[in-house]
């Protein structure tokens, strides 16, 4: 006999830990949480999803669905995700055809062309800030960077 997996999922719950660092987060501003520390509790509830060592691209619009699970403040969630998605090995597993993934590390679409040169773009400011002049150049929708010397 065979028993079909159900769609319905238990409803998140946070752990003990994850309700602590919450805790000790709450009397300050947004301003003053660090990133590291709106990560470490997104992480503890979506493990799956927030991978450090591994990323695997998130899927479009995912703040939307961690919003509706009411778990988190939204400015923990906004200040992860921008923490996250713009560390480098991320936007490295940003290619074109890449699996891109929900909350719970299932496939959740594909990485298409134009993000994966958005991704590369950014990886490239990331790495040259001293830059002293950048153009933006498009041709047939693919950006290109290029550096002018300073004369």
């Amino acid at each position: 006999m065979t028993v079909a997996k159900s769609n319905i999922t238990e409803p998140l719950t946070l752990t003990d830990n994850t309700q602590k660092l919450l805790n000790r987060l709450e009397g300050r501003s947004p301003e003053d949480i660090l990133f590291t520390e709106a990560l470490r509790i997104v992480r503890s509830v979506w493990p799956k999803a927030f991978s450090v060592i591994a990323p695997k691209p998130l899927k479009v619009h995912i703040h939307k669905e961690m919003e509706s699970a009411q778990l988190l403040p939204s400015h923990i969630i906004s200040k992860a995700l921008k923490f996250f998605t713009t560390q480098d090995r991320y936007l490295a597993a940003i290619k074109p055809g890449a699996r891109r993934v929900d909350l719970f590390g299932k496939s959740a679409g594909t990485v298409r062309l134009r993000e994966a040169v958005d991704a590369e773009i950014k990886r490239y400011n990331l790495s040259h800030p001293h830059t002293e002049q950048r153009e933006r150049i498009i041709i047939k929708q693919i950006r290109l960077v290029s550096v002018k010397k300073a004369s």
